[in-house]
């Protein structure tokens, strides 16, 4: 049996006496790319914040691998959980390294001095997201697409068994977009952690999931594979728009092509 680094069972939620979750149930594996789909307001990002305990869920609904989300220490919760939030800049003067150091925060506290194997675990993830020549740079002065690698990186060094990651690429150009997908794809191959990841980009989901959930007017309506989600019917009924699907070649995920006009 796969393990899972969290699992969620009949979660029922309201936002002022209105309805949004209705026994939610699902389970993220571990090791997987998993990607959280649907159109806006079905209820994404409001999952991943149940997750992080921004919002309050009955106890017995979120379970994590050592136990109920709710008797988790918020310390030990950030050594399984790190976030990069769909949109963050930083109003202060940090260097890149420092920005990725305050993941280590969760090991050792705020105000404690970075051991040498913060400083090599901090190293490791400013290379795997291509930082190393910035690490002396502001974190004002990066780019949009390197500051998201930056944030990224910080959720790496935390060490975290899962990232959550909230839109990611949403507000970067097609280049950015690939290369950071393609960073946290290889972070997936590589076993380093699982990914769980709110996108848009139909096509994106296509190129990089394992699993993907679809989710509608709070309810998750299919998960599976590309293939076994994203089909034309589906999409068509969940997005309300007509598309086709393109296959390149047999093997290969589908090219999801809306209709414009």
């Amino acid at each position: 049996m796969q393990s899972v680094v969290g699992s969620i069972r009949n979660l029922n939620w309201s936002y002022r006496d209105k309805p949004l979750f209705t026994n939610v149930s699902t389970d993220f594996p571990s090791g997987a790319f998993i990607s959280i789909i649907g159109p806006n307001g079905s209820g994404k990002t409001t999952l991943l914040r149940h997750f992080l305990r921004i919002l309050p869920s009955p106890k017995g609904t979120i379970i994590l691998p050592d136990g109920d989300l709710q008797d988790y220490q918020q310390i030990d919760l950030a050594k399984h959980i790190s976030y990069v939030p769909q949109q963050s800049r930083l109003e202060y003067d940090f260097t890149v390294y420092e920005c990725i150091a305050m993941g280590r925060y969760a090991h050792g506290g705020r105000f404690s001095t970075l051991t040498n194997d913060d400083h090599l675990l901090i190293t490791k993830a400013m290379e795997a997201m291509e930082l190393t020549q910035l690490e002396k740079r502001l974190a004002t002065e990066l780019s949009g697409g390197e500051y998201q690698r930056m944030l990224i990186a910080r959720a790496l060094a935390q060490q975290s068994s899962v990232i959550l990651l909230d839109e990611p690429v949403s507000h970067l150009d097609v280049h950015n977009q690939r290369e950071i997908l393609s960073l946290l794809r290889c972070l997936v191959e590589q076993k380093i952690t699982t990914v769980v990841c709110v996108l848009h980009d139909l096509n994106a989901v296509s190129a990089f999931s394992d699993l993907v959930i679809m989710m509608d007017s709070g309810k998750i309506v299919a998960e599976g594979s590309v293939e076994e989600v994203l089909t034309k019917e589906r999409i068509e009924e969940v997005y309300k728009v007509s598309v086709e699907l393109h296959y390149t070649s047999p093997s290969k995920p589908p090219l999801v092509m809306p209709k414009w006009r």
